[in-house]
């Protein structure tokens, strides 16, 4: 009988607790990616974002975690876990970033169109630091006092609507 797959991954068959080979996803790369070199740091991870995109169309979204070589689909308390201290690495990230805006540019060596689009960009990701810095310590406020968020907080943030 023939492998009925035919990208080295059936993405469509995952379930949560599921673990990809190395071999595999090796394979899918060559077949996916035909005219583009294997790199260790980005092909994995190219990979894992194309089969949770796949996974998304077809209305079964999965998560994915990358662990040695291997990507682990996660189970939903797994998943718990990952996903918030990602969704916290990227709160920081956008921190660091945005500070770089004000301490890692040289306004004098840009022209004035340059300097506009600098100050732009500094008072664009300030507001969006300022908006995540102050709803943290709301945040934390309440939980000290033994409040509970506001879960009305859900549905306002469109958050259980797909990324485009």
């Amino acid at each position: 009988m023939t492998n009925p797959r035919i990208d080295g991954i059936n993405w469509k068959a995952l379930k949560k607790g599921d673990i990809i080979s190395h071999l595999e996803i090796v394979d899918y790369w060559r077949i996916s990616f035909k005219d583009k070199e294997w790199d260790d740091r980005y092909s994995i991870q190219r990979i894992k974002e194309k089969i949770e995109q796949q996974r998304e169309e077809i209305e079964q979204p999965i998560i994915l975690r990358e662990t040695k070589g291997e990507l682990k689909v996660l189970t939903d308390k797994e998943a718990i876990d990952y996903s918030a201290a990602q969704a916290n690495a990227g709160i920081k990230k956008h921190r660091k970033h945005t500070r770089r805006l004000f301490t890692h540019i040289d306004e004098s060596k840009l022209d004035e169109s340059e300097q506009r689009d600098l100050e732009t960009k500094q008072i664009h990701h300030a507001f969006i630091e300022a908006s995540a810095d102050g709803a943290r310590k709301h945040s934390l406020q309440l939980q000290r006092k033994g409040e509970r968020l506001p879960k009305s907080l859900i549905e306002k943030s469109n958050l259980r609507v797909s990324d485009p």
